[in-house]
């Protein structure tokens, strides 16, 4: 079956279906709530602006995604506020004329106007990726729409949040800056304050220091427990890479969730994402080791030799740096144990036990078995980049001797 003719039967029944459930919806005698609702609808796209926003700090959620993702989500929420304040004036009793209007004329006009006006070839991947996106011009015409309602009526705390989300997804920072302290002036809250604070560190690129860290500081020393405070905080303590207390906030807002809240994955991806940045740092920073005593080494151990193809090595500097280390078998990339020397000195042997430790918690000598692995970096940096050489043995026993660790491979 044509797949043009299939989308537009598929169409028509989602149509068919969206009408039964609004006209069901018109046609029920209950009294509206439409400022109720409306407080209600702009607590959700809060809500998912917030997230989306942490998630893109946190580096969840790249630039482009966040950026589309973001501007579809206001174009949406000011659409919405527009189509309440145009109804908000209708009478309850009215409700079964536009049931009927609906019922009638909406599939049909929808169907027509489709076939009409629409491009059936629009739904190949290939042309929609092409096809530049309007959403920042909408957002742009609906800011300036925006601004010019609250000329007339400043007093509007709400639409001067929904203004300074605009600007901020048009990356139009200092006017976001502007509205967002004309809504602090109508009314304190500190999950504006935050947002304020975040489009600040983004104004000076990512920089969070001074007035971003008083702000959260001011927030945390008032509620300790603030969820958006502390995600904040993760947030900056992240972008000055210091890991470990970024882990520390985002564990506390973490603790306040259900497991199967929808900000739980996120603020679990971003801590892992911060573990292995910490490791990566620690690998830096650790220099060689000696080799452990008699005591050491009876038990909890890993030791073997590092070789490495002559044509791969011909491609070294002396001064290359070598880490050899081990992982758990589970995934995480914080090493258990690590030693570190040059390229000179290839090949070499090493010893791995817990002497050797990032972390007195997590040693070796709490495993059974891990990721053996190798890595020359030329810069030095402990972060994987691609181009480096490297070797991997996976499932090895601890207590392991005589392991022949090869460079043979080079990062993707």
């Amino acid at each position: 079956m044509n797949s043009n003719f299939v989308f537009i039967l598929t169409a028509f029944a989602l149509t068919a279906l969206v009408v039964a459930v609004v006209v069901w919806s018109l046609l029920r005698k209950q009294q509206t709530q439409t400022q109720s609702q409306d407080k209600a609808n702009a607590k959700i796209y809060q809500r998912q602006l917030w997230e989306l926003e942490k998630e893109h700090t946190q580096g969840v959620v790249s630039s482009a995604s966040f950026e589309r993702s973001r501007a579809e989500l206001l174009g949406r929420m000011l659409e919405d506020s527009a189509l309440t304040e145009a109804n908000s004036d209708k009478k309850p009793e009215r409700a079964w004329v536009s049931a009927m209007v609906m019922v009638v004329l909406l599939p049909v006009a929808a169907m027509a106007t489709y076939m009409w006006l629409g491009q059936p070839q629009g739904l190949d991947r290939q042309m929609v990726a092409s096809e530049p996106s309007d959403n920042y011009a909408n957002l742009d015409g609906m800011a300036a729409s925006l601004a010019q309602k609250l000329e007339t009526n400043p007093g509007n705390s709400e639409q001067w949040i929904m203004l300074g989300r605009t600007y901020r997804a048009l990356s139009q920072f200092e006017k976001a800056l502007s509205a967002y302290q004309k809504a602090l002036e109508l009314g304190q809250s500190d999950d504006i304050a935050l947002e304020r604070a975040e489009v600040l560190a983004l104004l000076r690129g990512g920089d969070f220091s001074g007035e971003p860290w008083a702000v959260i500081r001011q927030v945390l020393a008032k509620n300790a427990r603030h969820f958006n405070g502390l995600v904040l905080a993760g947030s900056a303590s992240y972008a000055q890479e210091d890991y470990a207390k970024a882990i520390q906030y985002w564990q506390q807002a973490r603790s306040q969730l259900d497991d199967n809240a929808q900000a739980v994955k996120g603020l679990d991806d971003a801590m892992s994402k911060a573990r292995e940045k910490a490791g990566e740092a620690a690998l830096a920073t650790k220099g060689p080791s000696s080799l452990p005593s008699s005591a050491q080494t009876s038990g909890a151990m890993l030791s073997g030799r590092v070789s490495i193809d002559p044509g791969v090595k011909a491609q070294l500097a002396p001064t290359d740096v070598v880490f050899v280390y081990a992982t758990p078998t589970n995934g995480q990339k914080m090493p258990l144990a690590i030693v570190r020397k040059t390229a000179d000195q290839l090949p070499f042997d090493f010893v791995l036990d817990d002497s050797t430790a990032m972390n007195s918690s997590n040693k070796l000598s709490s495993h059974t078995k891990v990721t053996l692995k190798v890595r020359i970096s030329k810069s030095g940096e402990a972060m994987t980049r691609s181009g480096d050489w490297m070797g991997v043995l996976d499932n090895v026993a601890v207590g392991s001797r005589h392991v022949k660790l090869v460079v043979n491979q080079q990062a993707p």
